[in-house]
């Protein structure tokens, strides 16, 4: 059993100033006052950051389809504060997609008691507009298909979790109630969608927007477009807060609009983080790497380098906000999109011990997963 002492903890019900939390997987004990533990000098403890939506670092793809670059990535998030995450596909050929989606299924089997959990997928494309396809191939977008959406799903062993899909093409409808039915995420992303039709998505069970402005159709007053409906509507909105894919009035707006409890905070990360500027490769596309800015040779953006402590901080400087709403967007709406508030996403006594100690200026000094120092 592990203690730490001297701790100013930010609980699911609030803050334990002088606290100290017991815990071995799962957290058994939190509490005021001098204890036997280790000392943490007034340091504070949030929970750890669940990333739903990032591809890879350290030179690896969850589109490689491999274990040792999954285990790579799953021990290498730790160190950015990321304790969960939902490995992330992209719109690649059917072979590809089943070949990542059985790797990660297979690691899961595995191995689930080293660096950070893999909570399922996050399955982005293939079906999606090839307006707005963004670094995403457009040779391989495909039809909306139920029967082509359930081989994947079984090809993952129902890990499956979120998808992000164009509401406007043939059949999205259909798909999304399907996904409802299974507990999988519509998030609606890299579509051309009029705001009609992004609103009837969201009746039908869409709950999220993947990746706030980027690969979506933009707002006119006289046709919302996915922006607007994004806006509009009670719905979760990913942001990729690097200061690159969105400028910080835009960031700004959407914190207005949406709030702390509708924002969910992402890296979106590509295999480039970790080793710096260079040539890189996304989904069979070239990729250069300048100055951390990741794009195709056309000049599209193509994901990021950022990493989630970065995030965080980038937020709380663009819009003051306080402890409590950087926790709320990196890690209890994720949990809680995701059906896994019950042990993720906070801290209180019975969840997992998903931990990080941070220093005043957001530092990350110490991490843990399900109670293992990882960081």
């Amino acid at each position: 059993m592990k203690v730490l002492k001297n701790l100013r903890i930010f609980t699911e019900d609030g803050i334990v100033e002088n606290g100290f939390i017991r815990f071995d997987t799962l957290i058994r004990e939190i509490g005021q006052g001098d204890v036997e533990g280790e000392d943490m000098n007034g340091k504070t403890l949030i929970p750890g950051f669940v990333d739903q939506h990032i591809h890879g670092l350290l030179g690896h793809d969850i589109m490689d389809g491999n274990y040792e670059g999954l285990n790579e990535i799953a021990t290498n998030l730790p160190k950015e504060g990321t304790t969960s995450f939902l490995a992330t596909t992209m719109t690649e050929t059917k072979e590809n997609i089943i070949k990542a989606l059985r790797n990660i299924r297979n690691y899961n089997n595995i191995n689930q008691n080293i660096g950070a959990e893999i909570l399922g997928v996050h399955l982005e494309g293939p079906f999606i507009s090839s307006i707005y396809k963004g670094a995403q191939r457009e040779d391989a977008i495909q039809d909306i298909s139920i029967e082509l959406f359930d081989e994947y799903y079984q090809a993952s062993g129902e890990l499956i979790k979120q998808v992000t899909i164009a509401p406007e093409l043939n059949n999205a409808n259909k798909l999304i109630k399907h996904m409802v039915r299974k507990d999988v995420v519509a998030s609606i992303g890299h579509s051309n969608t009029s705001g009609e039709e992004a609103l009837e998505a969201i009746k039908n069970g869409a709950k999220c927007f993947t990746h706030a402005y980027n690969g979506m159709s933009k707002l006119h007053h006289r046709n919302i477009g996915a922006v607007g409906a994004m806006f509009l509507s009670d719905t979760y909105s990913e942001l990729i807060c690097d200061r690159i894919h969105t400028s910080d009035n835009a960031t700004r707006l959407l914190y207005k609009v949406k709030t702390s409890d509708k924002l969910i905070l992402i890296t979106d990360s590509m295999r480039a983080k970790l080793l710096g500027d260079g040539e890189y490769e996304l989904g069979g596309q070239k990729v250069i790497v300048n100055n951390s800015e990741a794009r195709l040779e056309d000049g599209v953006l193509a994901g990021s380098t950022l990493f989630m402590n970065e995030a965080i901080k980038n937020m709380q400087d663009i819009t003051e906000c306080g402890i409590y709403e950087l926790i709320k967007m990196s890690s209890s709406n994720p949990a809680i999109l995701h059906n896994v508030y019950d042990r993720k996403g906070s801290i209180k006594v019975g969840k997992d011990a998903d931990l990080l100690v941070i220093k005043d200026d957001l530092s990350i000094d110490e991490v843990y997963c399900k109670g293992t120092k990882t960081a």
